[in-house]
């Protein structure tokens, strides 16, 4: 089956390399969080840098559902049918308006609702009342008054007094978003964010891969219908348990076939992380020096690629980076050199204010030497996108 369409072999000149710009995902256990303190918007000085004097053109949105929207002072979730925050829809028209002068309105963005199919709800005990618990200030900014939160599933039953936020509602949510934030610069939409399988007995968003995988179709079939009265544009659809490049094939392997876009326009979203065990966990815990040059390429995301090209998938690697290592930046090389070859677009993770004490945060110092060489990249374009023609 092909998810190749009008509207994505209509795509041209796509930039092959760009940016996650993710400090707006930043502590989304924090409900909404402060701007400034648990998150940053990304500045004019961020957007200089990166769009109007590196040449930046394809930008990754990652951002926290739930400082989008309305929240409900019960529980934190968002509310049924709740609006669109205004604050949020006011700071991303601010940010477009500096990625438009910055690239002369050829930038393209994605924006990305980070939610991992999952939703923070405040802490709940083993009765399902509400503990009313506080974070201690060292781990909430600094500041006090934010409460303690639990992760929940995107499903029926997930709202404290037996609502939920659901699919119909997360439909809903993403029909307002194309609404209020479509701009010629936005290429598509994200769909959500790396979507995992949870074995841990007792937590509140535990639920076995098989579940996941019936949860997030119906999902993702949901949305699809009630985005299609808004936007024909394509959207990026993450592969299951973190998006694994790796893992396609097994755990991603009934998506294709039985998500459906009215539009025929998705785009399969895949993550890929070159640690020296090939995990792709993205931990880079040891033998930082000593990572293979064909790690990357050939057995991280080498599968995915295979995958795709004989399914005619659209294909996108919407997260991938290294360890600030000479190895690290060959393996990262050979993998965007494949995909120049294939046509398949590549944001690199990441970029944006606050996000420097990550381990692959392109903004730290001792990554001066991996932004020099994907620089060139940025320039590079595809004519139209890799697999997805018949």
């Amino acid at each position: 089956m092909s998810n190749s369409s009008s509207v994505i072999a209509q795509l041209k000149n796509i930039p092959l390399v760009g940016i996650n710009l993710g400090s707006v995902a930043n502590a989304g256990q924090i409900l909404p969080g402060s701007a400034g303190t648990h998150y940053q918007w990304p500045n004019k000085d961020t957007i200089n840098h990166w769009v109007k004097d590196l040449g930046v053109r394809l930008i990754r949105f990652p951002f926290e559902l739930q400082r989008a929207i309305q929240l409900s002072t019960i529980d934190g979730l968002p509310g049924q049918g709740a609006n669109l925050n205004q604050a949020f829809i006011d700071q991303w028209q601010i940010m477009l308006k500096l990625i438009r002068e910055a690239s002369n309105g050829e930038a393209r963005i994605i924006p990305d609702p980070h939610h991992y199919m999952r939703l923070h709800r405040y802490q709940t005990d083993a009765n399902g009342q509400l503990t009313g618990a506080l974070y201690p200030s060292d781990q909430a900014g600094n500041q006090d008054g934010w409460k303690v939160t639990e992760q929940v599933l995107i499903q029926e039953g997930n709202s404290v007094g037996g609502g939920s936020w659901s699919a119909v509602h997360l439909a809903n949510f993403h029909q307002k978003l194309v609404v209020a934030c479509d701009d010629p610069m936005v290429l598509g939409w994200g769909l959500g964010n790396e979507p995992y399988a949870s074995n841990s007995a007792g937590a509140k968003d535990n639920i076995t891969a098989p579940a996941l995988e019936t949860l997030y179709i119906n999902t993702m079939n949901t949305v699809l219908k009630a985005l299609r009265n808004s936007s024909r544009k394509p959207v990026f659809i993450c592969g299951l348990q973190y998006a694994s490049a790796k893992d396609w094939a097994t755990a991603s392997v009934n998506l294709q076939s039985k998500i459906v876009d009215p539009a025929n326009s998705i785009v399969w979203e895949a993550h890929a992380y070159g640690d020296y065990d090939k995990s792709s966990s993205g931990k880079y815990e040891d033998h930082l020096d000593a990572i293979s040059p064909t790690v990357l390429r050939d057995e991280i995301v080498g599968p995915f690629l295979t995958y795709a090209k004989a399914n005619k998938m659209a294909a996108f690697i919407g997260e991938t980076g290294i360890p600030p290592t000479a190895s690290g930046r060959v393996a990262l090389k050979n993998l965007l050199d494949k995909a120049k070859v294939d046509k398949v677009p590549v944001t690199l993770w990441v970029a944006g204010p606050g996000t420097d004490g990550e381990k692959m945060s392109l903004e730290a110092s001792n990554h001066a030497e991996t932004v020099t060489m994907v620089t060139p990249y940025f320039a590079e374009r595809i004519t139209q996108w890799g697999y997805a023609q018949a």
